[in-house]
Formats: C-alpha cells, sequence, structure tokens
C-alpha cells in the first residue's frame, strides 16, 4: 500500500480510538448527572436508577448514530484516496 493510504488508515485509528474514549467518559458523566438531578428532585432510588436507565440509553443511541456516521464518512474518504491513488 501507499504511505498515504497507510496514513490515513493510522490517522483514522488513532481518530476512532479518542472518539470512542470521549463517548465513554461523556456517557458515564450523562448517567451520573442524570441519576444525581433525579435523586436530587424525588429522593427515591426507584426514580434515580430509572433516570440514569434512561439517560444512559439515549447517549448510547447518539453515540451509535455518530459512530456509524463517522465510518460511513470514513468509508467515502477512503474509498476517494484509493481512486485518486488509482487502486
Amino acid at each position: 500500500m501507499s504511505t498515504e493510504l497507510d496514513a490515513h488508515l493510522e490517522d483514522l485509528r488513532i481518530k476512532s480510538k479518542k472518539k470512542y474514549r470521549d463517548d465513554i467518559w461523556n456517557t458515564l458523566f450523562v448517567t451520573a448527572i442524570g441519576a444525581a438531578l433525579a435523586y436530587w428532585a424525588y429522593e427515591t432510588l426507584a426514580h434515580t436508577a430509572l433516570f440514569a436507565f434512561l439517560s444512559f440509553n439515549i447517549v448510547a443511541v447518539g453515540n451509535r448514530i455518530s459512530g456509524e456516521l463517522m465510518q460511513w464518512r470514513a468509508k467515502i474518504e477512503a474509498n476517494q484516496l484509493m481512486d485518486r491513488l488509482g487502486m
């Protein structure tokens, strides 16, 4: 493979790893904040667990959608690069 394609793949690997790490931290923070606000508002463990679960699921779905979009854009960029290199 060409060095340009190798550099693109390495850059994509680094960006993906950083994005997934950020997604995990964001999910944890939003879940903790949702649980804390539910406990503050209702002062019951049931509501705390419910809101933590709901906020976790909402953020997880958002992460999944943004991850799929990232993969789609990466595929398009790789195809354009391979077309330009004549592969």
